[in-house]
């Protein structure tokens, strides 16, 4: 069975290797024609195969084996703002899930963070054996007073660091991280708001835009179906994002993965700076808040270039070397002439 599952594994990775190089061939080739680069057809045609990657689960080793990162970097300054608003966004998308993959590899709690994290894993594997329903939730609600930080605080939390993966919203939960499982934004009455999770549950969140990993984040309430179909109005979760703005006080961000995997990362330290009420993409009036990592404090912290999409730095030598040698090497590739 397990032969069976590699073999299958093998076969999707293959496959989307293999799409991809067609799609890189298809842009390369646009893109030796700088004279029809901006006719309509071949901008429709840029969008449509931009859209198509944007679509492709990747991981670190299928964007280092396609290297499809040297040929959308191509379009980060096409005159069409739709075409290089994709490109830029598809950049920076990747970069983080290649970011999320490299900083995983080492990151692990430690201390108290470590064991709290270890004792939530052993009953929510029991309770899930027994068959037990919402067993994350179960074993959260039983183990929160013994080991989740008390009292609650904004800010860092010990043992808990910046890039560390979690299978769950319940394990956020029982370090401290977001202590709400079942909404976006852990909100107490009449405080400041403690943490958000960005999962894609609202058409308006946008968190690739800028290059300062700034993020415009959807407040909370008015949906059907992941359809906003009223107002929002200013309940606690967007009442504490509000007094945020006020306050200063940094909000930790958890973030889904993005390449289609299961699991969760912890992003760091982010302060709210603004907020507006406005017209949704679907029509009712939502809040949207800006949050802006806080330097130093978040994985926004430091770039380098790796097989054409920006990752965060750890600042090691080792990494240092290997990060100079793929800008030298994409720095070549730039400087190619088109044919």
């Amino acid at each position: 069975r397990k032969k069976a599952i590699m073999s299958n594994s093998s076969t999707t990775t293959t496959s989307s290797l293999s799409t991809v190089m067609v799609i890189k061939q298809h842009l390369q080739g646009l893109l030796n024609n700088p004279d029809t680069i901006n006719d309509a057809l071949v901008v429709e045609s840029i969008k449509d195969a931009l859209k198509r990657l944007n679509e492709i689960d990747m991981d670190k080793d299928l964007l280092g084996q396609s290297q499809i990162g040297f040929a959308v970097r191509g379009f980060k300054s096409h005159a069409n703002a739709v075409v290089e608003g994709a490109a830029r966004a598809l950049l920076r998308k990747w970069r983080r899930v290649v970011d999320a993959e490299e900083s995983s590899l080492h990151v692990v709690c430690t201390g108290r963070a470590a064991q709290a994290l270890q004792k939530f894993r052993e009953r929510l594997r029991e309770l899930e054996r027994d068959g037990k329903p919402k067993p994350d939730m179960v074993a959260y609600k039983e183990l929160r007073r013994a080991w989740t930080p008390f009292p609650r605080h904004h800010g860092e939390l010990e043992g808990v660091p910046i890039g560390v993966k979690l299978e769950g919203r319940g394990e956020a939960a029982i370090l401290g991280i977001h202590q709400n499982i079942l909404s976006g934004i852990d909100a107490v009455k009449d405080e400041a708001c403690y943490a958000v999770c960005l999962s894609g549950g609202y058409a308006d969140d946008h968190d690739n835009g800028t290059d300062d990993g700034t993020v415009i984040y959807t407040g909370s309430g008015g949906q059907k179906g992941k359809h906003q179909v009223t107002d929002q109005v200013e309940n606690n979760a967007n009442l504490s994002l509000i007094t945020s703005v006020d306050t200063a006080d940094p909000i930790r961000l958890l973030r889904r993965t993005e390449n289609g995997k299961v699991g969760f990362y912890y992003e760091g330290l982010y302060r709210c700076t603004d907020y507006t009420y406005e017209e949704s993409v679907e029509g009712p009036k939502v809040y949207k808040f800006t949050l802006v990592p806080i330097p130093g404090k978040s994985r926004h912290s430091t770039t380098v270039q790796d097989a054409g999409v920006k990752v965060s730095g750890t600042g090691s030598p080792s990494r240092k070397r290997i990060a100079s040698k793929m800008l030298r090497k994409q720095e070549r590739e730039e400087r190619k002439p088109r044919r």
